[in-house]
C-alpha cells in the first residue's frame, strides 16, 4: 500500500530552519562579524557617516560578538565527544 509522506499533519521543515537548526551559536557569531562590518560599510555609503565612524562602529559591535563567545558563553567540551 502507497502512503504519502506529504500531508497536512507532517512538520515541514524549510531549507533555512534546517540549516539553522544544524549551525551552533558560535557559527553564527562568525558569520555576523563580516555581517556586521558588511553592514558598517553599507551605512558609510548610504548615509552621510563618515568612513571611520562606520568602520568604528562595526568593529566595536564585532568586538561586542567575539567577547561574547569567548568570555561570557565560553565554548565547553562535550559530554557526546567522550563517548
Amino acid at each position: 500500500m502507497a502512503v504519502s509522506r506529504d500531508t497536512e499533519y507532517r512538520p515541514q521543515r524549510t531549507f533555512w530552519k534546517q540549516l539553522v537548526g544544524q549551525l551552533s551559536r558560535y557559527d553564527m557569531l562568525l558569520a555576523a562579524i563580516p555581517l556586521v562590518l558588511a553592514l558598517s560599510l553599507a551605512v558609510y555609503a548610504v548615509l552621510a557617516v563618515p568612513f571611520e565612524m562606520a568602520l568604528a562602529g562595526g568593529a566595536l559591535v564585532s568586538v561586542v560578538c567575539i567577547a561574547d563567545a569567548l568570555y561570557f558563553h565560553p565554548p565547553t567540551q562535550s559530554t557526546e565527544a567522550e563517548s
